[in-house]
């Protein structure tokens, strides 16, 4: 007999928050983790000191702790609101995208929001679209929206809730207008698990095993943080406040010690980019683009 299917309308709009805070060291620590060396992203006193512009993607994980966390974290259970969907077996970071709304202040305490969007039937599963801002009482800093596959979500209906931030963002056929190397560490994982994501699978060779990989593979995070390295270096002089939002969706798992190539399309202020691991040619990172705010974005 087919069990009733469970209503997911009811998930939209629910919302869950939590405290989250940084300072310095954070910054600097968050930079080094995605293999800044430019001074003015690792040194407090350098002109021009300010956050990498991605880094806010690591505080629903570390909410404001500055020690080691469990995982899943205090921030993460306080914040999530994954809708429980039949037959899920484990949740995927699908899809992500990041918005800077108001230049990041260099520490604070801030409130973190996490709002369900869109609960979506994929393939052998569901993606399920959490809309997350970072504000206290002055602005609103930052609009993320993170896209988690439910393997095996099956028996939910309506097939399509809510809304979606997911598009299909094809590169154009011509040859890349710039491309980028960057070579990962095969400690890179060590460093930028510190910033809050102290998942085991990224570290723990017996835990990777189990999750039916060879070994640790690199925080997909992570891989957002270097392509957004590569990015704003190439077409932002290196300038944060150049920053306006990334979208990417997550291919392909990456091993710490291989080769990004972050493959670069410009068409206006907005870039399209790709990342191709060197190593076994196989893209890693697609449906992805940055805005950067051209010079006549400033007020």
């Amino acid at each position: 007999k087919k069990l009733m299917a469970l209503n997911v309308n009811q998930y939209i709009g629910q919302e869950a928050s939590t405290t989250v805070s940084y300072n310095k060291k954070d910054l600097i620590l968050y930079a080094l983790g995605i293999g800044c060396t430019e001074l003015p992203f690792v040194y407090e006193n350098a002109p021009g000191f300010a956050a990498f512009p991605t880094y806010p993607i690591v505080l629903g994980f570390k909410g404001t702790s500055n020690d080691v966390l469990s995982f899943p974290s205090p921030a993460m259970q306080e914040s999530m609101n994954t809708p429980p969907l039949p037959g899920t077996k484990v949740g995927l970071d699908g899809e992500r995208f990041l918005e800077i709304l108001h230049p990041l202040p260099k520490e604070g305490t801030f409130k973190l929001t996490s709002k369900v969007i869109g609960v979506h039937k994929r393939g052998k599963g569901a993606l399920v679209e959490n809309e997350v801002t970072i504000s206290d009482d002055k602005h609103t800093y930052v609009r993320m929206v993170s896209g988690v596959f439910l393997v095996g979500a099956k028996n939910f209906e309506p097939e399509n809730a809510g809304t979606t931030n997911s598009e299909n963002i094809k590169v154009p056929e011509r040859e890349p207008d710039a491309v980028e190397e960057t070579v990962t560490s095969p400690f890179q994982t060590h460093v930028y698990r510190l910033s809050g994501d102290y998942n085991p699978l990224h570290i723990d060779p017996r835990f990777a095993k189990m999750m039916n990989f060879q070994k640790p593979i690199l925080h997909g995070l992570c891989s957002l943080g270097i392509a957004s390295r590569a990015v704003l270096k190439v077409y932002g002089n290196n300038d944060p406040s150049q920053f306006k939002s990334v979208k990417l969706r997550f291919a392909k798992p990456v091993l710490p010690g291989e080769t990004l190539v972050t493959r670069m399309w410009k068409e206006g202020n907005k870039v399209l980019f790709e990342v191709v691991v060197k190593e076994r040619n196989e893209v890693v990172v697609n449906n992805a683009y940055i805005v950067l705010n051209g010079p006549k974005a400033s007020l």
